[in-house]
């Protein structure tokens, strides 16, 4: 994460996203092997963003980074001083680390995901000698975060299966975690969201692979480089 924080908008950045799931489950593995660290855990809450109007991607990331760092999520809604609509914010449930790393982990994407697709969408209007439109600036735009979203995600599945095959330990939301937004939120309507059309492949296939792309080696992670 040190790493991660110096070179936000670089490839190793990218790096940090995979090598931060894969310690958690060699530190989950690990700590098994002694006593079970979860026990006299207690379920918390970490709030990740302000009360603002999301945006379709910020919540569907909240699902990539929940999927993947042991946690789940839900929104928070209140009316802010002066606005006439609710805001929302991304909270996270979970135990105390594991949140603290999935918001560690939600922070570094958005920022990284920004980046690139800003990076983006000024190269792609570069390089076809067009002029800008908010109504294609906003289909880049969706196409390429959706295409990012997906790599990223796929690579965090890859990575679990080969972690499973490896150790026979996937990462898992932990019991008392589910059992407590059973509670919080039994008989009321799940979350629910649409995600926009991808209009532009080109973008979206730019975004998958940019989101897809990260790799370490075994060796750089076994000597904790990264911490």
């Amino acid at each position: 994460m040190a790493i991660a924080n110096d070179h936000k908008n670089d490839e190793e950045c990218q790096t940090a996203f995979v090598m931060a799931q894969k310690l958690m489950i060699k530190y989950e593995i690990s700590s098994s092997e002694i006593l079970d660290q979860k026990s006299n855990e207690t379920v918390s809450k970490g709030q990740v963003t302000a009360h603002k109007t999301l945006f379709w991607w910020e919540r569907q990331l909240a699902n990539v980074i929940a999927d993947n760092f042991r946690v789940t999520w839900y929104y928070n809604s209140k009316t802010v001083e002066g606005e006439s609509k609710k805001k929302r914010a991304i909270i996270f449930l979970g135990y105390e680390n594991d949140i603290a790393l999935a918001k560690e982990m939600y922070i570094l994407a958005y920022e990284v995901l920004s980046f690139y697709v800003s990076q983006f969408v000024d190269e792609y209007y570069k390089v076809n000698l067009l002029q800008r439109e908010r109504s294609l600036t906003t289909e880049l735009k969706n196409s390429y975060i959706r295409g990012f979203l997906n790599g990223l995600n796929e690579k965090f599945e890859k990575q679990v299966k080969e972690m499973e095959q490896e150790y026979g330990l996937m990462v898992l939301l932990p019991t008392e975690v589910k059992q407590a937004y059973h509670e919080m939120f039994e008989g009321k309507k799940g979350l629910s969201f649409k995600l926009p059309p991808i209009e532009e492949v080109e973008a979206y296939q730019k975004g998958f692979h940019d989101g897809n792309k990260v790799d370490y080696t075994k060796t750089t992670l076994d000597e904790g480089s990264i911490v």
